[in-house]
């Protein structure tokens, strides 16, 4: 999920949170967004699950965005292999101009 800083500062300061512990947040982030008049753009390229969980030949004919399950696999290697822009400016070492590198 994205959300502008707009749309956070409204949601918290509303009275919408979750009513369980177990409770669908997605869901409930989206009747409150919606009770709140904001609008819910859906992408199709924000998986659900993991890179491996679908068919190659699914995958192969968009750029996805995001993958929500991070279990059981190396979220920096899918995000090198799926999500990484390649287009962005290098510097002479190899990182992006716009990498921030942290201990």
């Amino acid at each position: 999920m994205v959300f502008s800083r707009a749309a956070v500062v409204r949601l918290l300061a509303s009275d919408c949170k979750c009513y369980s512990n177990d409770a669908p947040d997605d869901m409930v982030l989206g009747m409150c967004l919606n009770a709140l008049g904001l609008s819910i753009t859906h992408s199709s390229l924000f998986h659900q699950a993991r890179p491996e969980d679908y068919s190659r030949d699914f995958l192969a004919h968009q750029v996805p965005i995001s993958f929500h399950k991070h279990w059981n696999i190396d979220p920096v290697a899918v995000f090198n292999r799926w999500l990484k822009d390649e287009s962005r400016s290098t510097t002479p070492h190899g990182l992006n101009k716009s990498t921030k590198e942290e201990l």
